[in-house]
C-alpha cells in the first residue's frame, strides 16, 4: 500500500513547470492560508483553470494595498499577473527542503505575483465556511495578549506567528515536540467537551457519536490539517465507528496509517509523521503495567533516533521532564488556553490571569532549555538511525536485561563517535546566496575553520514594510549544517574583508557556535561594523587577530599570502589564504581586485592551485587572465546568488575559464560544493546535479 501511494505521489509530482514564465491567472485564495511579514506575503492558492495548488508570494509597494489584502476574511477569486516558476529544492546538505515540503501539500509550482488586477468573492460552500471561521479565529487570537495568543494559534487552529516561533524554540530544545503530535489532545478535549455538552442537552449516545463523526472532519480543516491532527482525527473517527467495524485499537491504528498514507504518501518521511504514528503505536502495545515515568522514558527512547535525524541535538532533561510537563500541559495548560480565549470578551481579568500563568510556564520552559545538558549529537547516518530505532524498539517491546540496555548505549556511543570523529575531512563551499562562506573541517574534526560567514546588505524600509520576524540564512543553512555534523565549536573564522556579504552573518554564528579566534586583515580590527557584531554576540567572545602575509599562526591550517600592509578591510585589502587538503592545493582570494592579484603573483611567482575560489563571486574585477594563467587551477568555485543584482559571475570571467580549460562550478547551479577527502585522495561532490536550477542561470554559465 505504501509503495503504491509513493508511486502515485511520484507520478503527480512530475506535473511541474520547467522554467520561469509570465502568466495571467485566476486563482482561488482562502484568507487563512495567507501569511504576512512586513510588506511580504506568502500563501497557497488554487489555479482555477488547472485545479492545481500553487505557492504564491507577493511584495507590496504600498501599505494600503497590504491592508486591502490583509483584511480579507472570505474566499475570493484573484485575477493576477506574475511569474510562474518551479520550486527550488534544498541546495545545501541537511537544509530544510522546501520542494519536498510543498510536495507534501500537493504543490509543485510557485507564482511571484506582480499585480492583483481584480478580487471577486467566491461562492461559499462548507469548506469555504471552515476557512472563514479559521481566518476569523486567527484575527481574534491576534488580539489576545502574548503568549496566550501564540498558544491559541498553535494549539487550536494549527497556525503560527513570531510569538509561537519563539515558543517552539524551547519546546524543540527540550525534545517536547510530541506535545503537538502524540496524543491528539485537541481531538480528545474537543470531543469530550462536545459530548458533555450534548449529554446535558439530553442527546442519546448514538446521536452524539453520529454528530461527532460528521463534525470532526471540519475541525480537521479549521485546525490546519497537520499530520498529528489527521492521525488523531482518523483514530477518533474509527473509535466512534468501532462498534460497526469491529476493530481493536491496533487495527484502528493500522487503518489510520493506511488512510494517512493515501492522503500523504510521504507521511513517514517527515518528523511529525514519524513521531505521531510511532509514539501512538507504542502507546497501543505497551502493557497496562507500564505507566508514569517508565512510559515517558520509553517514549523518549523510541523517538530519539527520529529526533536526532531532524534536530541533531537532545537535552538530557528531556528524558525526565516530559513525565512532568506532558500531564501538566494536557490537564492544566491546554484547558487554560481554551478558557483564556473564551473569557477575553466576557471577563478579561480571567484572561490576563491565565496569560500571567502561561508567562510563568514559558519562563520555566526557557529556563530549563538553557540549563546545562544539551548534547550536540549530530545527524546519524541513515543505516545507523534505522539500527538505533530497531534496537530501541526491541528494548521497549521486550522485558529485556541490563545487557540489552548496554548494547543500545554502545550503539549510541559508536554512532556519536562516527559523527564527531570522522575519518574524512572536507572543504565545503556553502550556498549562502550572494556571499561567501567556506567551511574547512579536518579529519577527526581536529580543527574547524570558516572563511567568511555570508550576509546580506539590508536596505532601510519604512516601519510597515519591515519584517517582524525572520531567520537569516546563516541560521537556516550554516548553523544547521554544523549541528548536523556534531560541530559545536569553530577554531578559526577568517573574515576576508568588511563587506556585508562576507561578514553580515557573523553575529548569528557567534550567537550559536563557540568561536575561538577571528582572523582579519590588519586594520580591519578597528572597523566599528566588526566590533559591534562581536560585542552584540551573546555566546562567543573570540580573540580578534589582525594579520598580514608575514604573520604565522599556530594551529592554523592555512598560509596567509595577503595583505602585505595594514589597510581598512576593503576589497583590495582582502585576505588571500592557501592550504593543502587531501592532496589538493586550495586558494581563497576573497574579493581581491585584479591589481592586487598581480601583486600576489609577483611576490609568489611559484603560486599554484588545484582548486581556486573565484575572486569577487566571479566578477570581471577579479580573476584576471594572467592571474589564472599563473595559478593554473583545475577547478574554479564560484559563490554567487541566483538572480543577483550584480549579474555575477561575469561572462568575461567565464570566458577566461574556458580559454584556459578551467572547470568551473557555481553554487548557483550546483548548490553546496564539497571536496571530501581521506588521506591524499578526495573527490568533489555537489548537493544538486546541476539541472534543477538551470532555468535561473544566464546562457553563458551552462557548461
Amino acid at each position: 500500500m505504501a509503495i503504491l501511494c509513493y508511486s502515485l505521489q511520484k507520478n503527480w509530482a512530475t506535473i511541474t513547470a520547467d522554467k520561469q514564465m509570465e502568466v495571467t491567472q485566476r486563482i482561488l485564495v482562502y484568507p487563512d492560508e495567507l501569511k504576512f511579514n512586513g510588506n511580504f506575503m506568502t500563501g497557497t492558492a488554487i489555479d482555477i483553470q488547472t485545479g492545481q495548488r500553487e505557492a504564491i508570494m507577493m511584495s507590496f509597494k504600498s501599505p494600503q494595498m497590504l491592508k486591502n489584502i490583509d483584511k480579507l476574511t472570505t474566499p475570493s477569486i484573484w485575477l493576477i499577473n506574475g511569474q510562474l516558476k518551479p520550486i527550488i529544492p534544498r541546495t545545501n546538505e541537511n537544509q530544510f527542503d522546501n520542494l519536498t515540503y510543498n510536495h507534501h501539500r500537493r504543490i509543485c509550482n510557485q507564482v511571484q505575483i506582480n499585480r492583483v488586477e481584480q478580487i471577486a468573492r467566491q461562492k461559499r460552500g462548507i469548506v469555504g465556511w471552515c476557512h472563514i471561521l479559521r481566518k476569523r479565529l486567527t484575527l481574534y487570537f491576534e488580539t489576545l495578549p502574548p503568549p496566550l495568543s501564540a498558544y491559541c494559534q498553535q494549539l487550536i487552529i494549527g497556525s503560527s506567528n513570531e510569538d509561537s516561533a519563539e515558543l517552539m524554540v524551547s519546546i524543540k530544545r527540550l525534545g517536547l515536540l510530541h506535545l503537538f503530535c502524540i496524543s491528539g489532545m485537541h481531538i480528545v478535549l474537543f470531543t469530550d467537551l462536545l459530548r458533555r455538552l450534548l449529554v446535558h442537552l439530553w442527546w442519546r449516545k448514538e446521536s452524539i457519536d453520529l454528530f461527532l463523526i460528521i463534525i470532526l472532519p471540519f475541525y480537521l480543516l479549521i485546525g490546519g490539517g497537520a499530520t498529528s491532527l489527521i492521525r488523531a482525527t482518523i483514530m477518533a473517527e474509527l473509535g466512534l465507528l468501532h462498534r460497526y467495524l469491529n476493530l481493536d485499537r491496533l487495527d484502528g491504528w493500522a487503518l489510520s496509517l493506511l488512510i494517512g498514507l493515501v492522503i500523504d504518501p510521504l507521511l513517514l518521511l517527515t518528523l511529525g509523521g514519524q513521531l505521531s504514528y510511532l509514539l501512538s503505536f507504542i502507546l497501543q502495545v505497551l502493557p497496562e503495567s507500564v505507566r508514569g515515568f517508565k512510559q515517558s522514558l520509553l517514549l523518549n527512547l523510541i523517538s530519539l533516533p527520529s529526533l536526532l535525524s531532524y534536530v541533531y541535538e537532545v537535552h538530557l532533561l528531556s528524558f525526565g521532564i516530559s513525565y512532568l510537563i506532558i500531564p501538566l500541559f494536557s490537564t492544566v495548560v491546554f484547558p487554560a488556553v481554551l478558557v483564556g480565549a473564551l473569557s477575553f470578551k466576557l471577563f478579561d481579568p480571567l484572561t490576563y490571569l491565565i496569560n500571567d500563568g502561561l508567562k510563568c510556564f514559558q519562563y520555566i520552559l526557557n529556563w530549563l532549555s538553557d540549563f546545562p545538558g544539551m548534547i550536540h549529537f549530530g545527524k546519524p547516518p541513515l543505516i545507523l538511525a534505522l539500527l538505533l530505532f530497531a534496537a530501541s524498539l526491541f528494548v521497549v517491546s521486550q522485558d529485556t536485561s541490563l545487557k540489552s540496555w548496554k548494547i543500545l548505549a554502545l550503539l549510541y556511543v559508536i554512532t556519536g563517535g562516527i559523527i564527531h570523529f570522522p575519518l574524512n575531512g572536507e572543504v565545503t563551499f556553502v550556498d549562502i546566496g550572494q556571499g561567501d562562506s567556506i567551511i574547512i573541517r579536518e579529519p577527526f574534526n581536529r580543527r574547524v575553520t570558516m572563511i567568511d560567514t555570508g550576509g546580506k546588505l539590508n536596505f532601510k524600509k519604512p516601519d510597515w514594510a519591515t519584517s517582524k520576524h525572520s531567520q537569516d540564512d546563516a541560521q537556516r543553512i550554516t548553523i544547521n549544517y554544523l549541528k548536523s555534523k556534531g560541530i559545536k565549536q569553530i577554531d578559526n573564522i577568517c573574515l576576508t574583508h568588511h563587506d556585508a556579504d562576507h561578514i553580515g552573518y557573523l553575529t548569528t554564528i557567534l550567537d550559536n557556535i563557540a568561536v575561538k579566534r577571528l582572523i582579519v586583515p590588519a586594520g580591519m580590527e578597528r572597523q566599528p561594523a566588526l566590533l559591534n557584531k562581536v560585542r552584540t554576540a551573546e555566546k562567543s567572545s573570540p580573540v580578534i587577530i589582525p594579520v598580514t602575509d608575514n604573520v604565522k599562526l599556530s594551529s592554523f591550517p592555512l598560509q596567509i599570502l595577503h595583505p602585505f600592509v595594514p589597510g581598512e578591510g576593503r576589497n583590495e585589502d582582502s585576505l588571500v589564504l592557501a592550504g593543502t587538503f587531501g592532496g589538493k592545493r586550495f586558494l581563497f582570494t576573497g574579493d581581491l581586485d585584479q591589481e592586487n592579484e598581480e601583486k600576489v603573483i609577483q611576490k609568489y611567482p611559484q603560486l599554484k592551485s588545484d582548486i581556486l575560489k573565484a575572486g569577487h563571486h566571479g566578477s570581471k574585477t577579479a580573476s584576471s587572465y594572467s592571474f589564472l594563467q599563473t595559478v593554473a587551477p583545475k577547478y574554479a568555485i564560484i559563490s554567487a546568488g541566483r538572480f543577483n543584482r550584480y549579474h555575477h559571475p561575469d561572462e568575461i570571467t567565464i570566458k577566461n575559464f574556458q580559454k584556459l580549460n578551467i572547470n568551473y562550478l557555481s553554487t548557483q547551479q550546483f548548490g553546496m560544493i564539497q571536496y571530501v577527502y581521506h588521506g591524499q585522495n578526495g573527490k568533489i561532490k555537489t548537493t544538486l546535479r546541476g539541472d534543477e536550477t538551470s532555468w535561473t542561470l544566464p546562457n553563458y554559465l551552462h557548461n
